[in-house]
Order: structure tokens, then sequence, then C-alpha cells
């Protein structure tokens, strides 16, 4: 089994949302992947954005139980493959002693994904629909 993570600032919005939307079309293709997802800057065990459950809930998502993890208490070496929101995430990954072979950004075309903390279940749907395009396009990477 391959083991992903995803990784953006706060790991209450963007990663969240990216974890389960991989679980389930990983469920659906029927690809054996443990998907996990982790923050920056963040303190671990605290809830993700009510909004990011709502969004991803109507796509029959359920991501309520998820809590938030710092990307410092992984092992990345453990991971085959990592998937940041934004370029300074990378980096920032690399840095911290990431394979850069095993790193990619979501969203490479555009730039990442688009941060939509703070904003309305608009934003959020936004948000959802940018990382489950990406997460289709970048499953091959896998």
């Amino acid at each position: 089994m391959k083991k992903v993570l995803f990784v953006c600032t706060g790991n209450t919005c963007r990663s969240p949302m990216a974890q389960g939307i991989c679980e389930k079309i990983a469920e659906d293709k029927g690809l054996q992947l443990k998907c996990e997802s982790a923050g920056l800057s963040t303190v671990s065990g605290y809830p993700i954005s009510d909004n990011a459950v709502t969004v991803c809930k109507e796509l029959g998502i359920d991501i309520s139980r998820y809590r938030t993890k710092n990307v410092r208490e992984l092992d990345l070496s453990e991971y085959d493959a990592v998937f940041t929101m934004s370029p300074r995430h990378k980096h920032a990954l690399i840095a911290l002693g990431a394979n850069p072979y095993k790193v990619w950004l979501l969203g490479a075309e555009t730039g990442g994904v688009s941060d939509p903390f703070g904003g309305d279940e608009d934003v959020y749907r936004k948000c959802r629909d940018e990382i489950y395009d990406s997460i289709i396009d970048s499953i091959k990477e896998i």
C-alpha cells in the first residue's frame, strides 16, 4: 500500500479536504492508498474547518473526524508521494528533509490550490473542486 501526504499551512481546510477526496477517489478506483494530511504551521489535535466538512459532505465524503497534525511530527521518508498546496509549502518540505523527487505541487498548472480560509461555503466549494480535479490529474504520480 502506498502512502500519500497532503500538506498546507494550518491543516484545517485544503489538506484535510485533499485527504478525504483522495481517499474517496482511491476507494472508487480500487487503489491501495493510505492518505494523510498535515500542516506546516499548526498545533496538532484541533478540529478542521466547518465549511471544509460541509462541502466535502456534499460529495459523500466525511472528514468530520479529522484533526490537525503538524508535519514536523511525521517521518517524511515514509511517504511515497507528498502533495503541497503552494510552491512555498513545497520548498518548506524540501527544507525539512523531504525527498524533492517525491514532492509535487497540487494544481501546479495554476500555481497551486487557492486558500479558502475565512471564506464562505462557495469559496470552499471552489477550493474543493480545484482539489478534486488536481487529484484526478495527479493520481498517476502516485
